[in-house]
């Protein structure tokens, strides 16, 4: 069973009709490598973010609370 979809999205298509497909290959379209990454980097980011919020909540409240 895979985990991951398949991120080729042009499949077998034929180049002419992928759209924005250049000489060299697509232009402004992430490759498979950098989709797999961002799938590692987001999750992370936004545990981050959410730690970093709870923590200044709490330090606020520790703040007016005057504990």
């Amino acid at each position: 069973m895979r985990v991951f979809s398949d991120l080729n999205l042009n499949g077998q298509a034929p180049t002419r009709a992928q759209a924005g497909r250049g000489s060299w290959g697509p232009k402004g379209v992430p490759s498979t490598r950098w989709k797999k990454i961002q799938r590692i980097i987001v999750p992370i980011i936004v545990v981050a973010i959410a730690v970093g919020l709870f923590f200044l909540g709490r330090m606020f409240y520790l703040m007016l609370t005057g504990a």
